[in-house]
This record gives structure tokens, sequence and C-alpha cells, in this order.
């Protein structure tokens, strides 16, 4: 071929290319594009303890983010037990878990909280939090396989280290509010590389708590090996009049062991100003 025939294809190429990237470009309406908020107000109930924090929220059905503080939104920490989402997402796809009701019997050995101590579920497990569990479920997976799927999860910055059954707790992992909330949207809409078995089953695990038309997927964590020490609470609620969902992430410095129970009503507060859902029972 011809240089000037070569040189013709080429702009032809890239005119096509462009008109191709234009048009995705445009496939979101205008009216659909998820805007940033700032909202210094509902930084007041951290203010008010004395303490510091974030609560990051994604409201669907109005197309915007809304962040008390943006800065913080963006600071990336321990996920704590947080991580225990990504990891029963985890042991339903490798078969670790056959499904919520896969039972862990416990070794016997006291830990500090007594909702521990005691034989466990997949489903019992998430819910009061029994890190041994989880623990347990990460040497029999294995670190490479756990690391594979964080990777493919993209979640956080994705460093499943440098031990395997800790790193969630006081290890390297580390991710934002306005990371949580990226990976519950793909886990929501099962955008992650998962069976739709394994999501079945893990919204039955997720369920924190659900009143009349609506329902709660959400996980506390505290990472209590720094001083002070960091709380989460991050999850979606769903409505049954309206399925688009509000996703939400908070995280604190805690302080004070009453803070434990704040993560949670601070949430709470702001939802039900949003309309989102009914009271939050405190478990």
């Amino acid at each position: 071929m011809s240089l000037p025939r070569l040189m013709a294809s080429a702009l032809l190429a890239c005119l096509v290319l462009t008109a191709c990237r234009a048009s995705i470009a445009q496939t979101t309406p205008a009216d659909q594009r998820e805007r940033w908020e700032t909202r210094p107000e509902l930084q007041r109930p951290f203010d008010e303890l004395g303490t510091k924090g974030t609560l990051v929220v994604l409201d669907t059905r109005a197309h915007r983010w809304i962040a008390s503080d943006s800065v913080r939104a963006f600071e990336g920490f321990l996920p704590a037990s947080t991580f225990k989402i990504p990891m029963s997402l985890i042991a339903l796809e490798t078969g670790a878990a056959v499904d919520e009701t896969q039972p862990f019997k416990w070794d016997g050995t006291k830990r500090r909280i007594e909702d521990w101590n005691r034989d466990q579920t997949l489903g019992s497990a998430y819910k009061v939090s029994a890190v041994w569990v989880f623990q347990s479920l990460a040497r029999q997976i294995g670190q490479p396989t756990v690391q594979q799927f964080v990777r493919d999860f993209r979640y956080g910055n994705a460093v499943a280290g440098p031990i395997g059954d800790r790193f969630w707790l006081d290890g390297n992992l580390r991710i934002s509010a306005v990371g949580q909330i990226e990976f519950l949207r793909r886990v929501h809409d099962r955008a992650l590389p998962l069976s739709d078995r394994t999501y079945d089953i893990a919204r039955k695990v997720l369920l924190r708590d659900q009143g009349p038309g609506w329902r709660l997927y959400a996980k506390t964590g505290w990472a209590d090996n720094a001083e002070p020490g960091l709380g989460w609470f991050v999850g979606w609620a769903e409505q049954d009049r309206d399925a688009r969902p509000v996703y939400f992430a908070l995280n604190m410095d805690m302080k004070d062991p009453a803070f434990s129970q704040k993560r949670v009503e601070i949430v709470q507060q702001v939802l039900r100003k949003m309309g989102a859902m009914g009271a939050i029972e405190e478990r």
C-alpha cells in the first residue's frame, strides 16, 4: 500500500475511534451523571463526640455522592471486620463454605467476646463478627487464592498480606470510605466474577436488619490495634417501593467504647432523614 493510502487509512481509523469514544461518553444521560456534594453539617455528630470521622453516602436514586469530610472520604484505612463481606463471598465461591448454614466448631479457646465462644455457622459468624471463623476460612482457602480474589474485586489497595489470616486486622490492606461503596456497588450489581449462587447466598449472610418495605445489608468493623482505634459501618439500604440502593460508609476514630453504638446511630439518622429506611436495631 502506498504512503498516501496508509495515511488516509490511519486518519479514517482515528476518526472512527474518536467518534466511538464520543458515542460511549454520551451514553449516560446528563441527568443521571453522579455529582459529588460536601455536606459539612453531617460532620456535626463527630464533632459532638470529640472525634474525627467521615460519612459518605451514594444515593443512586438522586445520582449523587454526599460526604461529611471529602478529604477523609478518600483516605485508606484497615478494613477490620468489614472485610468479612468479601471474605464471605470468597468462602462461598471457593466452596470453603457451602452456604450460610456451614458449621464451624468452636475450638474451646475463650475469646474476649462471649458470642464468639460457641459453635458458629457462616451466617452467625458474620452477625457476631467472630474473627476466628474468618481466620480459619482464610487459612483453608490459602493466601494466593484470597489475594487473587482481592485483586479481582479491586478491593482497596488489594494487598492481602503480609500474614494471610490477619492482613485485614493489622496488615497492609487499606480501603477508603469511597472504596467501600464502590466495592459494595459491584456486589449489589453482581459485577464481580462470582456465580449467581454465591450472590444469592451472600444476600442472606449480609442481611443485617429489615422492616416493612426495607432491608439493610451491612457490616461494622473495629481496628483496635492502633490508638485510637478505627471504627467502620458500611452497607446499603433497599426499599420495595424503590429498588435503587442507598450506599453508605462511615469510619471514625474510636476514642471511647461507647462509640460502638454511635457508628450505627449516625448512619441511622442520615438514612431516615433521606427516607431510605426505617429504624435500625443495634446489634
